[in-house]
């Protein structure tokens, strides 16, 4: 028997699994991780077997047409998604097909769930999904990432949640269909497939400091805890003498290939105006390094690492970063696109770390310098890093790696 994690996504979906995968082997239990090519080191540097999906996030993202329009929207977005799982099915269904060995154990992502639980059952295996946010249907807002939606009402929120679980799952659909074709596996709607999804046993690999476990969630849906990666080797030289500096952070993940040149000139201008130098990521490997005086662009740096180095974090809020800033102990702020990240941006902030967070679309050099200013030279920001290193001494207590291991042989999948 061996595991195969499914990690379609963005880094931010393939980094714990990866991680999950690796410690996994160092147990002696076979493990790969199906994700896109384009994050084979990701995966091999953390010791799991690699399979690769011949499509790449970063790519949709960048050459999408109006796509800072696009990631502005939550349609947008789920346009761009269901656009990118359509191109991935057959790819991700070689992929699958060649990996997945009779009585092996499928653990997939959220957008690969019912894919994954479909080629377990064909194989006669056992599979489960694992979420890094809120998204299970509960009637308790503070526990799920669109908590924006509810209203005064349960009946509403408890069918609204439902209805969002059913629009998550179904987003893979397209995934699961070629699979159960070549595996033989009757054809089920997206309803359908949804229901038999909800058999399964699900993990949540996010700390319940970011999301407060709800009490109505099944008994087979087992909250673990955030999948750290403590991989990566030192800084380089360039890097640690521009840390002397002070900066801030100000990154976007998965979304920067979107900003391309014109984001770090942005960048650039909004250093000058809160006189406070900032390292981001590169969109693009050419534009890795020093960009000016005042602006250095990284590329491969563990943020678990970075984090705790900077003067303040400005972040997008996804689930692995949001993580990350909350153990960084730094003061930090959400500047979310959609989808789940203005969750974690909000709860962060309710947490004291960080002022309010401002809605990407809406920043510009003079806001954003404002805000970099309000983070890290405000009469606020003493308050901030006291609680932003209360809050990091208690996510680093959790061990959610292990307790997802434990979880996961307590369920009968390893």
């Amino acid at each position: 028997m061996a595991v195969v994690l499914l990690a379609l996504g963005s880094r931010g979906d393939v980094q714990p699994m990866s991680v999950l995968g690796g410690e996994l082997v160092r147990r002696g239990i076979p493990a790969s991780v199906i994700a896109s090519h384009e994050y084979r080191d990701l995966v091999e540097e953390r010791g799991a077997r690699f399979v690769p999906v011949d499509i790449s996030v970063a790519e949709v993202v960048a050459n999408s047409r109006n796509r800072r329009l696009l990631l502005s929207t939550l349609a947008g977005q789920g346009l761009m998604l269901r656009n990118w799982v359509h191109r991935a099915r057959e790819p991700f269904a070689d992929a699958v097909a060649s990996t997945v060995a009779p009585g092996d154990t499928v653990i997939s992502g959220i957008l690969a769930a019912t894919a994954g639980m479909s080629a377990a059952e064909a194989n006669g295996g056992r599979a489960a999904t694992l979420l890094f946010t809120g998204q299970h249907p509960t009637a308790h807002r503070e526990s799920h990432c669109f908590e924006r939606w509810y209203r005064n009402s349960r009946r509403y929120n408890e069918w609204g949640a439902k209805v969002s679980w059913r629009g998550a799952t179904s987003l893979g659909a397209t995934l699961a269909a070629p699979i159960r074709r070549r595996l033989g596996r009757p054809r089920l709607g997206e309803r359908g497939l949804t229901r038999r999804l909800d058999d399964h046993p699900i993990l949540l690999a996010a700390s319940p400091l970011l999301v407060p476990p709800a009490p109505d969630w099944p008994t087979h849906h087992v909250q673990t805890g955030h999948i750290t990666d403590e991989s990566g080797g030192p800084f380089p030289a360039d890097l640690m003498d521009f840390l002397s500096t002070g900066p801030v952070f100000v990154g976007v993940g998965s979304f920067t290939g979107a900003t391309g040149g014109e984001g770090l000139d942005i960048l650039t201008e909004t250093a000058r105006r809160a006189g406070r130098p900032i390292i981001t990521l590169a969109p693009a490997p050419d534009l890795v390094g020093r960009r000016s005086e005042h602006l250095f662009a990284v590329s491969g740096v563990n943020l678990e690492h970075l984090f705790p180095e900077v003067a303040g974090v400005v972040h997008h809020a996804g689930a692995g970063t949001a993580h990350a800033a909350l153990r960084s102990g730094r003061p930090n702020v959400g500047v979310p696109f959609g989808v789940d990240q203005p969750y974690h941006a909000d709860r962060l902030h309710r947490l004291g770390v960080g002022p309010p967070p401002v809605p990407f679309p809406k920043l510009d050099p003079a806001r954003l310098a404002a805000l970099i200013d309000e983070l890290v030279a405000s009469p606020r920001t003493a308050g901030y890093e006291q609680r932003a290193a209360d809050v990091a001494e208690r996510a680093r207590a959790e061990d959610g790696l292990q307790r997802t291991v434990e979880a996961l042989g307590r369920l009968g999948l390893l």
